[in-house]
């Protein structure tokens, strides 16, 4: 059944990929994915981007018919969620989704419900960017980073690309140790970057910097698996045990004896590897009354929006 205002939309905007959901009420519909929207880490048109993802999810009805919308952005926190805000309803104004109609939250509320932990917890989110935030009666009351790749961002796949590509940087300059990250990086951009064989410029140097200098901040994130796929190298290991000790502190901070539940989320937490094995193990034996973990936030922006929960 369609007509005016019979849908639901309801969006997680990630760093990196974005999920829509439109139907009427009920279970949630399968998404619509698209690419990431954070104006911090992925450029300042990361939004126009939504407008396509948007009209794909619609699939031909008229934006009229949508009755509530709920977007959770990556980077809408109260800094510049007016300004996000205002951005979104005038993208999807000429869709004809009326701006009354188009609430938008930061993507750590969405991450939140979708665990479905109840109205108390705290959500550990590391995916292009990283935080750790204490809800109580279904209201963020405090959080612990999620300052952007610029200022924080500790732990998220963002903060650990930049870290390799730094220590691979230093280890081709002769500045630090070597490290295997070097021939993991240069297998992912097709360089030779350890022994200049066939170097693109006829320097390995300036090969990294050309192959670098295009990508925005968001971008770097394709470099994070990397120190958990070149274990033992002990470069590798220290950029993980940094960002695995800056997480766990995080969440301590906002839950010193760890009596809430608690939600891991994001594409660093959701996903196996070192840092989110080590982190559950750590969380377990703290006590947490529960760990959940929330691969997506599509679930919870649909709760917000009035669709009810899968």
């Amino acid at each position: 059944m369609t007509g005016p205002g019979a849908l639901v939309l309801a969006a997680d905007i990630g760093g990196t990929s974005s999920r829509i959901a439109l139907g009427p009420v009920g279970p949630v519909p399968e998404p619509v994915l698209g690419p990431g929207c954070n104006i911090r880490s992925s450029g300042p048109d990361a939004l126009s981007s939504l407008v396509s993802t948007i009209r794909t999810a619609l699939a031909g009805r008229h934006g009229a018919d949508v009755g509530r919308a709920v977007l959770a952005v990556s980077g809408a926190g109260p800094a510049r969620h007016a300004e996000i805000t205002d951005a979104v309803r005038a993208l999807l104004a000429p869709l004809g989704i009326a701006p009354e109609r188009v609430e938008v939250t930061d993507d750590q509320h969405a991450a939140f419900r979708s665990g479905d932990v109840g109205e108390d917890g705290v959500l550990l989110l590391s995916g292009t960017g990283a935080v750790a935030a204490r809800f109580e009666g279904g209201r963020l009351v405090r959080r612990v980073d999620g300052m952007g790749w610029l200022l924080g961002d500790i732990g998220s796949a963002v903060w650990l690309g930049r870290h390799v590509l730094e220590a691979v940087a230093a280890d081709i300059d002769g500045r630090r140790p070597r490290t295997a990250l070097t021939e993991a990086l240069g297998d992912v951009l097709d360089l030779e970057l350890r022994d200049g064989i066939d170097t693109p410029t006829g320097d390995v140097r300036q090969d990294l910097i050309r192959a670098l200098d295009g990508l925005t901040p968001a971008q770097w994130g394709r470099f994070a698996p990397l120190p958990g796929q070149t274990l033992p190298d002990p470069v590798s290991r220290k950029i993980l045990d940094r960002a695995i000790r800056a997480l766990s502190q995080n969440v301590r901070r906002l839950d010193p004896g760890a009596e809430l539940p608690l939600v891991l989320a994001g594409s660093v937490l959701c996903s196996g590897g070192p840092i989110r094995d080590e982190l559950i193990c750590g969380f377990e034996a703290a006590g947490h009354p529960a760990i959940a973990i929330a691969p997506s936030g599509i679930e919870g922006a649909w709760l917000l929006a009035g669709g009810r929960a899968a």
